[in-house]
């Protein structure tokens, strides 16, 4: 039934555009609008009529009425008159009768329009004779009027009876004399008070008669001109009315009643013109009618389809991503947590490429929205830890946390590793149409993976990498000591490796990386396994193998290699290695004593000269842990006795020669001498105290700053590789910092490009979060290589410090000219500023202001001090 009524709808409405040409909503409107007057108009018309016709009709009565009560009294004065005169003529008529002079004037009986006088008694009549016999006056002897055929008679007592004509009465009778002469009315005398429907009649007996005067009038006539007099008022009265509406609907409710149509329509022009993220559909913000629920529909259905929109184009942008991003699965996954962000309106996701076998993220990364809402980390953390609880191979885990959902999502990457991401969102909870989109593209980053092989070979040299070579060996090791079978490592270096990049530019040093690769496995047999152990660092793991055979294999390639010439484009090259070479048994009993042995021994090579295969012995290992133990243990104790300060060396502005900063170095106080970094910056690191060190320098720089007049414009922060590689440290320096009010934009945080460029994804992950914080981040010891401008694209830095040895003598030599030069004017067309370091000449501070350099530090503007330097020296 409804779809019937629907169709019916839908068929007036085809009428209205194809018969009638009205295809716009404003003239249906308009023609809807002037047939409701019509209609209205018509029935009120005919309403008014009826009424007006229903008042006339009473009104005419009314008037019939009044004008026979009047014609009453003049008819019966008039009567009263004739009869007066009757008596006269009656006594005068009497006297001569009866006398001699008979001669009597009939004339008065005509003038007082008297047609006869009849003598009920002696039966003679007066005048003309009677129409009437005298039986029939009797029948009416109570009644002094009485009306027989066209006569009016007056009855004297029954003795004498006055004959009038009914026409002597016309003038009383005649309709000029009413007020309702316009419709002709007509009054007569009637012995009964018959009326007719076709007239409008009233009627009034004659007192003391017979008769009835009764008016009548017309009913037609009445009707007909109601009609027309109402019909006229109300064209009037709705042509004026249509007229003032027709102009106000024209000039203003048109307006008004179009606009939710015509912005409806605008919007969804616009949606086809521009697309569906130009659009907004408002409407239903303004209102409540049908048109702002057809608005709200719109907008939710836009919403929906764009949502899907943007999930399809992720999907295929990822893959499209996939393609062109795989050596660099940090900017992948950046790329694709940032998607999500924008696609769920997420507040920030983190994302974890959680290693197994290390117990931590290989490879962490923070969208921009994470780290401009600024999550606390202990959220991400607290949700790490569910999701490595889980023994459940890909599980989702939806929590809350105050407003703030939290969605945490573990996927299986394959047995050594796991990908989390944990998405935060305020509002509402992650949809299942959300968590399919997510799924999707975390599918694809783990085809990534799995494609590139990080879980197991380095991607440049196709070896072994060093969480997969550890794996094994560690495996190995316990196979050997089940079978009691021999076991020997190798680990070798390539010497001199960073003056390689330095010199020819990190291309060519990793296809020296390749080509000694490619020489190890020659070498090797096919049980043997080699893998790249870190920048330039190979481990050669060699089951059932005693030590000598170990040693031999070692002095085999590195003979091998020092005798090779390695042909790199147009240069040629010479490079050699050192050994450390290890057993089971003789150097421990698990594969981490026995790589700490090859890796004094490899250290005891590079020592003796390099170019050389050592394996030590116990005692030297035992000597050589002991030096080192006593290293540690006093790092240790100068931590425990406070004897860690800051020092500060100062940094120049070579335009104006004014310190504009100072970087803090790391001192250890021993009675009246000062200890630098250099010497015990090593064992620091090997021993894991580094990270302590850091935080007390930190510490203290701050507690120093707090007791300054003034907060200098650049503090730079040298940052060791087990600092950078948890971003929770630079967390909590951030946390240190705003605890003091020390303004972060005058903090540099430093790394070397060595460091830099061993850990790419984690230093970019660091040095975005800094910068996200609102600290500026520095590339230290930069070399001179044609490929280290490269790193300048990788990292997001603002300071860049010139290495050492692109300094020294730079008046004297015209190639460092032209690379710092070189430096320099990337640097300005990147906006970076370029400091150099280990400035003492005032040849080489002329040389540097030339060349464009903005910053220098050295000891000709200061050596490193517990305090801060006021002024540099008055001739520069």
């Amino acid at each position: 039934m409804k779809q019937k009524q629907e169709n019916r709808y839908l068929k007036y409405n085809q009428f209205l555009e194809k018969r009638a040409g009205i295809k716009s909503y404003g003239q249906k409107v308009v023609l809807v609008l002037i047939l409701l007057f019509f209609i209205s108009f018509i029935a009120a018309a005919a309403i008014l009529t009826v009424i007006n016709i229903q008042d006339e009709i009473q009104r005419i009565k009314i008037s019939l009425e009044k004008t026979i009560n009047i014609e009453k009294k003049l008819i019966k004065k008039e009567l009263e008159t004739i009869e007066n005169n009757a008596k006269v003529f009656i006594s005068t008529y009497e006297k001569k009768k009866n006398s001699t002079n008979t001669n009597i004037d009939f004339n008065i009986l005509k003038k007082s329009h008297i047609y006869s006088i009849y003598n009920n008694v002696e039966h003679y009549t007066i005048g003309r004779k009677i129409p009437i016999s005298s039986v029939e006056l009797l029948q009416y002897s109570d009644d002094k009027y009485i009306l027989l055929t066209d006569y009016l008679i007056i009855n004297m007592q029954n003795m004498y009876y006055v004959f009038v004509n009914k026409s002597a009465f016309d003038y009383i009778l005649s309709p000029q004399n009413s007020p309702l002469s316009d419709y002709d009315p007509v009054f007569v005398l009637k012995n009964s008070p018959k009326t007719f429907s076709s007239f409008i009649c009233s009627s009034s007996k004659f007192e003391n008669s017979n008769f009835y005067i009764i008016g009548c009038v017309d009913k037609s006539t009445v009707i007909y001109g109601k009609i027309i007099s109402t019909v006229f008022g109300s064209i009037v009265v709705f042509s004026v009315f249509f007229l003032l509406s027709l102009s106000f609907y024209t000039f203003f409710f048109k307006k008004i009643l179009l606009y939710p149509i015509n912005h409806l329509r605008k919007n969804v022009q616009y949606m086809s013109d521009k697309g569906l993220e130009k659009v907004t559909f408002d409407l239903h913000k303004y209102g409540d009618d049908e048109f702002a629920k057809i608005s709200q529909v719109l907008e939710a259905t836009r919403q929906k389809i764009l949502k899907h929109q943007k999930g399809m184009n992720l999907v295929l942008t990822t893959t499209a991503k996939m393609i062109s991003m795989t050596n660099d699965i940090h900017n992948f996954a950046l790329f694709a947590i940032n998607s999500l962000d924008e696609l769920l309106n997420a507040e920030g996701s983190v994302l974890c490429l959680y290693s197994k076998l290390e117990d931590h993220c290989s490879i962490l990364v923070h969208s921009d929205n994470y780290l401009l809402n600024k999550i606390p980390f202990n959220l991400e953390e607290k949700e790490f830890k569910k999701l490595q609880k889980t023994h459940h191979a890909n599980n989702i885990i939806l929590d809350k946390n105050g407003d703030r959902y939290i969605a945490s999502i573990k996927k299986e990457v394959n047995d050594e590793y796991s990908l989390y991401i944990v998405i935060f969102k305020r509002g509402e909870r992650l949809s299942e149409e959300e968590l399919k989109y997510t799924d999707m593209i975390l599918s694809h980053l783990v085809y990534s993976i799995n494609l590139l092989n990080l879980a197991t070979y380095d991607p440049l040299t196709r070896l072994y990498n060093r969480r997969a070579i550890v794996e094994y060996a560690e495996k190995e090791v316990e196979r050997a000591k089940r079978y009691n079978h021999d076991f020997s490592i190798i680990l070798l270096d390539i010497d001199d490796f960073k003056g390689i990049n330095d010199t020819y530019g990190h291309t060519m040093g990793d296809i020296v990386l390749k080509q000694v690769a490619e020489i190890i496995q020659e070498e090797t047999r096919d049980v043997d396994k080699v893998g790249r152990y870190g920048g330039e660092e190979f481990i050669i793991v060699l089951p059932e193998t005693e030590t000598e055979s170990a040693l031999r294999l070692a002095e085999r390639i590195r003979k091998k290699i020092s005798e090779k010439e390695f042909k790199i484009g147009d240069y040629k090259i010479s490079i050699t290695i050192s050994a450390g070479v290890a057993g089971l048994g003789i150097h421990g009993e698990t594969f981490e004593e026995i790589l700490q042995a090859a890796d004094l021994a490899l250290y005891q090579a590079k020592k003796n000269g390099k170019n050389q295969v050592v394996m030590l012995g116990k005692e030297e290992i035992s000597q050589i842990l002991e030096e080192e133990f006593e290293s540690k243990n006093f790092l240790l104790d100068a931590i425990s006795e406070d004897r860690v300060i800051p020092y500060f060396q100062p940094i120049v502005d070579l335009n104006t020669f004014e310190i504009v900063g100072y970087e803090v170095l790391a001192r250890i106080k021993e009675g009246d001498r000062v200890i630098p970094a250099y010497k015990f910056i090593t064992t620091a690191i090997k021993f894991g105290i580094v990270l302590k060190i850091d935080e007390i320098i930190q510490r203290k720089t701050v507690e120093f700053l707090l007791k300054s007049e003034k907060v200098p414009q650049m503090i730079f922060f040298n940052l060791s590789r087990p600092y950078i590689q948890d971003i929770y440290h630079i967390s909590q320096f951030v946390e240190l910092l705003e605890k003091n009010n020390i303004p972060k934009e005058n903090i540099v945080l430093e790394i070397t490009e060595e460091e830099a460029i061993s850990e790419i994804t984690i230093v970019k992950e660091a040095i975005r979060i800094a910068k996200s914080k609102g600290i500026r981040f520095a590339l230290d010891d930069f070399g001179v290589g044609y490929s280290t401008f490269s790193y300048i694209k990788h990292f997001d830095i603002d300071i860049i410090k010139l290495d050492g040895s692109l300094v020294k003598n730079i008046h004297k030599d015209n190639d460092n000219q032209i690379i710092v030069g070189g430096i320099a004017y990337i640097c300005r067309e990147k906006g970076i500023k370029l400091l150099a370091e280990m400035v003492e000449t005032e040849e080489e501070v002329k040389i540097l202001r030339e060349l464009g350099v903005s910053y220098a530090q050295g000891y000709i503007f200061g050596k490193p001090q517990d305090n801060f330097i006021e002024n540099i020296m008055e001739e520069l």
